[in-house]
């Protein structure tokens, strides 16, 4: 299974069980679906893979970070150029 195919299954089961909020998944799935557009940046889907599976909402509430945030996969979609109208930049 690709990075790819993995960060889409990881996207629907994630939002499925509460985790990751509605309005990220297309996003996710624009990369997950179109691996030619992204072939050469394959190392950030790694990382926005690994945060999907390690998401946890409160992340930054405690001390430690021990897990990823939201703006931490809102950086690595902006990494990958998305657009998203509901983060600025």
């Amino acid at each position: 299974m690709t990075v790819f195919e993995r960060l889409a299954e990881a996207a629907i089961r994630e939002n499925r069980d509460g985790e990751i909020p509605d309005y990220v998944v297309p996003h996710l799935l624009e990369v997950a679906q179109h691996p030619e557009n992204f072939a050469d940046q394959e190392w950030v889907v790694e990382m926005l893979l690994m945060q999907v599976e390690d998401f946890d909402t409160y992340a930054e509430s405690g001390c430690c970070k021990t897990a990823f945030s939201i703006e931490d996969i809102y950086m690595s979609l902006r990494r990958l150029e998305i657009k998203m109208d509901f983060w600025p930049g």
